[in-house]
């Protein structure tokens, strides 16, 4: 297994540009999240099963 603890680099960008205000609090915003990340780890195991 590979060590990724150096892609903590990628996340820098959005750090700075974080303007102290809150996102997207709608109903639309809520359940778009909520389906997004079981569905992309499903997408990745299903992915990794195959290949």
């Amino acid at each position: 297994m590979v060590n990724s603890d150096f892609l903590f680099i990628t996340v820098i960008p959005f750090i700075l540009l974080y303007n102290g205000e809150r996102g997207l609090s709608n109903r639309f915003a809520k359940y778009l999240f909520s389906v997004f990340y079981p569905l992309h780890l499903w997408i990745l195991k299903t992915a990794e099963f195959i290949w």
